[in-house]
């Protein structure tokens, strides 16, 4: 079957297919682990702009827990003779603000040989030139809900318990991930992170006691923390 064109209508059409926003809700280096891994890559082969030192030493500190156990699993760049040849396990979101395609594998052309065969065979079989294989040798399509990482926060925003914690709070599940990315995906009461505990987002001051939704009053919990603590407020250090 014929891999369908991965630009922002396929993207878009994709989302709303599953009633998702139409980009990422978490593509940031502050949210997520492959799109900062997929922009430090390419501002270290001075693709994009470069991740400072200080940001690199913060924000690899913050994703040490979600490393990949094996190289196969890591966003990665191969280049011959100087030139571009693919990258792989790449963010959708990076790749398409960088090369134009929600993709997470792309791959280029050898030389100008290979490239000027592959435009000539889609020529004759009357491919538009809007399709990326005019500009690429190969790719795969990838839409966010795909990823790994998407896969984890959509396990953090879901399940009987949080669907019942995130409708009594009014939390959108994109608030309630970034409450949990800035804590560092540690409960602050007793310091345990998954897999051995399951996360919430709490209130420092209860909602029973008028406690807002701002994202100050909010703090990353583990469920029998949680719990246990009810509508007492937690003392702002």
């Amino acid at each position: 079957m014929k891999a369908p064109n991965p630009d922002f209508n396929w993207y878009a059409s994709q989302s709303a297919k599953a009633k998702l926003p139409p980009r990422c809700p978490i593509a940031k280096a502050e949210l997520c682990p492959r799109y900062y891994a997929s922009r430090w890559i390419l501002g270290e082969d001075n693709i994009t702009t470069k991740i400072s030192a200080d940001d690199k030493k913060r924000l690899d500190k913050k994703w040490e827990s979600f490393a990949s156990v094996v190289n196969e699993e890591e966003a990665s760049i191969s280049r011959a003779d100087g030139k571009l040849c693919d990258i792989s396990n790449f963010c959708p979101e990076v790749c398409a603000d960088t090369f134009g395609i929600f993709v997470s594998f792309l791959s280029w052309h050898t030389d100008e040989i290979d490239s000027g065969f592959a435009q000539k065979r889609l020529a004759a079989e009357g491919v538009d030139i809007s399709d990326p294989r005019w500009h690429y040798r190969s790719f795969t399509p990838r839409h966010y809900t795909e990823c790994r990482e998407y896969s984890i926060f959509a396990e953090m925003s879901s399940g009987k318990k949080t669907k019942v914690k995130t409708y009594r709070l009014g939390l959108s599940p994109k608030v309630r991930w970034q409450v949990i990315a800035r804590d560092s995906f540690t409960c602050q009461y007793c310091g345990r992170r998954p897999p051995d505990v399951c996360l919430e987002v709490d209130h420092k001051i209860s909602v029973a006691k008028g406690g807002t939704n701002e994202i100050e009053n909010l703090i990353t919990a583990c469920s029998e923390c949680n719990g246990g603590k009810g509508s007492e407020n937690l003392l702002a250090s």
